[in-house]
């Protein structure tokens, strides 16, 4: 059990850290690194990325690793499939250079999880701007120009469901 302060700092954050040099080998991760990718710090460091990631991820992600290495902060998103096996995640990455005396000598990595932020995104859909409405009629033209009923227009572009109900206002004129 860790009883340096800065390591269980480290290794109590939920986030992925990391270094990785010039090479691609893994000098350093915290416990959530190892978690997320089933490794032993034996088996992670002085791992390269590429085993690490496997060719299809490490792929997407060289030109970041690239980037990095020329000494660009690097920040992006990204899906990820669970090593073991359940849904996939949704992370936001930065990787910061490491310069020494002008020299890259490695980057670290920050990676949040934001699965959980993502699927919120995807539950929300926003109306935005002016809804051209008919005065007569309550139809909306959408944006090709066609007239659509509000119901038809709020089921496309929303999570809405209308139901149908007589105000008290109308019910006493249909009934007066």
């Amino acid at each position: 059990m860790a009883t340096d302060p800065i390591q269980i700092v480290v290794d109590s954050s939920p986030a992925m850290l990391a270094y990785w040099d010039r090479d691609q080998r893994c000098l350093f991760a915290n416990a959530a690194y190892m978690r997320w990718f089933g490794r032993t710090p034996e088996s992670l460091i002085g791992a390269t990325l590429r085993e690490l990631l496997g060719p299809t991820i490490y792929a997407l992600n060289l030109p970041h690793i690239e980037g990095a290495l020329r000494g660009e902060r690097q920040e992006f998103e990204r899906e990820l499939p669970d090593p073991m096996g359940g849904p996939p995640r949704h992370s936001q990455a930065t990787y910061v250079p490491h310069v020494e005396d002008g020299v890259v000598s490695g980057f670290c990595v920050h990676v949040a999880d934001v699965t959980q932020l993502r699927n919120a995104l995807t539950q929300v859909k926003l109306l935005q701007g002016l809804i051209p409405l008919c005065a007569w009629c309550r139809k909306i033209r959408d944006a090709r120009g066609n007239w659509t009923s509000l119901e038809q227009y709020l089921a496309d572009h929303t999570d809405v469901s209308v139901t149908h109900s007589i105000c008290d206002a109308c019910n006493a004129k249909f009934e007066g």
